[in-house]
């Protein structure tokens, strides 16, 4: 039997504007200068997807807070949080850096991928820590 792939996200894409983020992935772990071990992430790239801040109701559902700043991240790319790793994937949006908290990963099925970010405001720099 053959998967037929419809891409759901690039048929959205031809109706709402495209927006670009840079993509963060995850690579493992690494020692500091002094001792400490850190996360470290691969160069990013530029990914053309979607942006969107979640649905009120997603608040409720999701138990977030309403104290910090989320957005859903759309793109072509098969994305992590940390149910398969030990930290999960970032994303620098609007000058932000993001962090994955939930993700909807259709990329094995249909080329794409949803997550759910929040905003990490201690951190205003271009690149993760």
């Amino acid at each position: 039997m053959t998967l037929l792939r419809s891409n759901l996200l690039k048929k959205a894409l031809k109706l709402i504007p495209p927006e670009s983020y840079l993509y963060y992935q995850y690579q493992g772990e690494s020692v500091n200068e002094i001792g400490i071990s850190v996360p470290t992430y691969a160069d990013p790239i530029t990914i053309t997807g979607s942006v969107q801040s979640p649905e009120n109701s997603m608040y409720n559902q999701l138990g977030l807070s309403l104290d910090k700043n989320y957005k859903i991240f759309y793109g072509a790319i098969s994305i992590n949080g940390n149910e398969t790793q030990n930290q999960p994937d970032r994303f620098l949006y609007d000058g932000r850096l993001f962090e994955t908290v939930k993700n909807t990963n259709w990329f094995n099925y249909d080329g794409w991928s949803g997550v759910l970010a929040v905003e990490l405001k201690e951190t205003r720099e271009n690149e993760p820590t």
